[in-house]
């Protein structure tokens, strides 16, 4: 069972955003991990769907038109081919999510929309 079996605390670590836990053939496994007053700037994947699982904190998720979702642990958030997102970590505490893209190699195109300013303040 190596490399099968994964610690969120042993995979996160701090001030590093993305940490990609596997990587096979078809699909990809990676933790997110966003300090507080820290962004994840929004961009979309035009060949992948993208899987959020929240597992920690709390935050808002940034959609197109700069449109925003307040989002906590507990939620899974689909993100589809094509469809722009993002998300800022609003609350005191890192926000976890761990992110499922498939098919891979997942290509990331990043926006020129602007993260509203007074959702990712510190």
């Amino acid at each position: 069972m190596d490399n099968k079996l994964f610690l969120i605390e042993e995979t996160v670590a701090e001030h590093i955003k993305k940490s990609v836990l596997y990587e096979s053939d078809s699909s990809n496994t990676a933790i997110l991990n966003i300090e507080p007053g820290d962004q994840l700037s929004t961009h979309y994947h035009p060949n992948a769907d993208d899987i959020w699982v929240v597992i920690q904190g709390t935050g808002e998720f940034l959609a197109e038109e700069n449109k925003t979702y307040p989002i906590k642990a507990g939620m899974i958030i689909p993100n589809l081919k094509g469809e722009v997102h993002g998300v800022c970590n609003t609350g005191t505490e890192p926000l976890v999510i761990v992110a499922v893209s498939a098919p891979v190699p997942v290509q990331a195109v990043f926006t020129e929309q602007n993260t509203p300013l007074n959702v990712c303040r510190k």
